[in-house]
Formats: C-alpha cells, sequence, structure tokens
C-alpha cells in the first residue's frame, strides 16, 4: 500500500510539475508578445483614437484672421482620413463639423464609447495678436489617466518641436474669482503637486485626454504658416506622428 500511494503522489507531483511549467511558458509568451507588439491591446486590437473639436455650428469660437471652429475641423478631418487609412487605428469623433455640442455632452458620449486616448483641439487668442506658444495639456497628475494622457501630450510636444515649433506642455487649472470670472494656473509637467483647482471639464470623462491649444487666431505669422491647406495637414500629420510614436505602431 504504501509503494502505491507513493507512486500516487509522485505521479500527481509530476503533473502538477507540467502544468506549472506549462504556466510559465504562457506567462513567458505573453511578456514577449506584449514587449513586440508595444503593449497594444487585444491581440492585433485596433487602438481606438475619440477626435473631439472644441467648437461647431453657433459655438464657433475665437474669430480673427481665422476662424477657430473651420480650423479645428480642418485638421481633425484630415487627421481622421491618415488615422483611417492606417488599419493599425479606429476613429470616432465626439460631434461632426458644424454641430455644436456641450462638454457635458461630450463627456457622456466619451463614457459610452472607452476609446484608448482623446485628441481634442482648439485654439486661443492669446493676449495679443504677439502671443503665438502652442500649448500642450494632459489630465492632471490626479487623474486615474494621467500617465497614458502625458505620454501622448509628451508625444506631441516631441514632434512639433521637430517641427521647428516650441510648444509648451503640462496642467490647466482655474480658480473662480466671482461670478462669471476665473484666473487661470499653468502648471509645466513636472510639477506634480495636487492643487485641488479645477481643470477643463473634457478632462472628466473616463478616458485618457489631450487638450491642444494649437494657434492664436489673430497672429498673422501662425496663420499664414498653419491656416491654409498645408498646414492644417502639416498638423494632422504631426498629432498622427504623435499617435504613431506613442503605440510604437509603425
Amino acid at each position: 500500500m504504501a509503494k502505491k500511494r507513493r507512486k500516487r503522489i509522485n505521479r500527481q507531483t509530476r503533473i502538477l510539475s507540467i502544468i506549472l511549467m506549462v504556466l510559465v511558458a504562457l506567462i513567458a509568451g505573453l511578456l514577449i508578445w506584449q514587449a513586440v507588439s508595444g503593449g497594444r491591446k487585444g491581440g492585433g486590437e485596433k487602438l481606438t483614437v475619440m477626435l473631439d473639436n472644441a467648437h461647431g455650428g453657433d459655438n464657433s469660437g475665437s474669430q480673427g484672421i481665422i476662424s477657430e471652429d473651420e480650423y479645428n475641423e480642418h485638421v481633425i478631418d484630415e487627421l481622421a482620413s491618415l488615422l483611417e487609412g492606417d488599419d493599425r487605428f479606429s476613429v470616432l469623433r465626439t460631434h461632426e463639423d458644424g454641430q455644436a455640442m456641450a462638454v457635458s455632452t461630450r463627456v457622456e458620449k466619451i463614457d459610452e464609447a472607452k476609446p484608448d486616448i482623446v485628441l481634442s483641439v482648439r485654439c486661443h487668442n492669446g493676449d495679443s495678436p504677439n502671443f503665438g506658444t502652442m500649448l500642450v495639456f494632459a489630465d492632471p497628475p490626479s487623474s486615474k489617466y494621467h500617465k497614458e494622457s502625458l505620454a501622448l501630450a509628451e508625444k506631441i510636444t516631441e514632434v512639433y518641436t521637430d517641427a521647428g515649433c516650441s510648444p509648451l506642455y503640462g496642467y490647466y487649472y482655474y480658480k473662480p474669482i466671482k461670478t462669471g470670472y476665473y484666473q487661470e494656473h499653468l502648471v509645466p509637467a513636472d510639477d506634480e503637486t495636487d492643487y485641488e483647482e479645477e481643470t477643463w471639464e473634457l478632462m472628466n470623462a473616463k478616458a485618457p485626454v489631450v487638450i491642444v491649444s494649437q494657434i492664436n487666431v489673430n497672429n498673422e505669422e501662425e496663420a499664414a504658416e498653419w491656416g491654409t491647406e498645408e498646414g492644417w495637414k502639416k498638423a494632422a500629420n504631426l498629432y498622427y506622428r504623435a499617435l504613431v510614436n506613442m503605440y510604437k505602431a509603425g
């Protein structure tokens, strides 16, 4: 009886050892796949990029030498075309061209769609026609989506810097002063202090969000460089390159 028991125990031990080796091999294979694929999800499943125009319809945004909502539309249309032509990406929009949509509704659409990343574009009119700095904002450090949002903000900053621009990236906060008035608080990316202040409403969405304040609509130099078909195609290509670099997709 003792011999039979020992044989049974030995056989069970061998089976458990084989199962353990198989599990180790599977885990190792998964880790290798993640390293080779750049960590892309779902075994080749497309990455979903949701594009957002900060304005549209009767909410036309900043107006100057160029129109903010129209410029944003051109950039998003071109970027969507580039992404749709790449079978590694899937493209969604918070709203269509020429459509006004409240921020709260856009947040609801993002939450429902659950994209991998959201890129929202806007413009500004600056304090003067000479104000022309491009600003790239990531989810604040207190956000659960901070890490991936910051990674894309960095990639956008890198490709625009390589293209000869001087973008700044970091976080946007604001402090209400009185009804209808607030003070902006812009913080560089290396400042991860939790200021416990309000930020862009769009960043309440349940997905990583990057908001880019692209150009000054009143700046003649920027309007000449970016406010043409060649300019918005260049902008779209830079965003596309940043997304490819972000996900190591090419």
